[in-house]
């Protein structure tokens, strides 16, 4: 499934259908009021492009999504040097916040999604979540069940996910 606008060269465009954008943006803002501290949340290109801007980047999305693609491709070399195998998150932790960067491996193109968040976020958290938040934008890009409320936490204590809820 082709998910970029395709220009009148035939190239396709670094951005996503308006729709299918405002899906992802309402997943990215379910993630991001599920977490307390949250500052930013970003789902970019590799190459550093903000494609959905949601939790306060107050117009820094393209900062953002710039910053995550060059530190995900530095730890990425670090990975194979070591030979620890792909690489899915890398966490930053400052004085004053954390920040969580996080590789999607979408089809036709990989993605990231990043977080900064404040110094009183449970990183597990945030992790957990934003791996939750991942599931649902990679269900929504393959055009299989996510959630259409963008909800990206648990339906109850044994673990099930919304997905899991749907299957008969």
């Amino acid at each position: 499934m082709r998910w970029w606008l395709r220009m009148a060269d035939g190239h396709d465009a670094r951005r996503l259908d308006p729709a299918l954008r405002a899906r992802l943006g309402h997943h990215l803002q379910g993630f991001a009021d599920d977490i307390n501290g949250v500052r930013s949340v970003v789902l970019a290109s590799v190459d550093g492009f903000a494609l959905v801007p949601a939790a306060g980047t107050h117009g820094n999305g393209e900062r953002l999504a710039a910053m995550t693609s060059a530190m995900l491709a530095l730890a990425a070399a670090v990975g194979r040097e070591l030979a620890l195998g792909e690489l899915e998150v890398l966490m930053l932790e400052a004085g004053e916040g954390k920040v969580l960067m996080l590789a999607l491996p979408a089809t036709p193109a990989p993605l990231l999604l990043m977080t900064a968040c404040d110094a009183r976020c449970v990183i597990g958290k945030v992790l957990w979540s934003a791996k939750e938040c991942g599931r649902n934008i990679m269900a929504e890009l393959s055009g299989s069940r996510a959630d259409p409320q963008g909800n990206t936490g648990l339906d109850n204590q044994r673990g099930a996910t919304w997905q899991d809820s749907t299957i008969p």
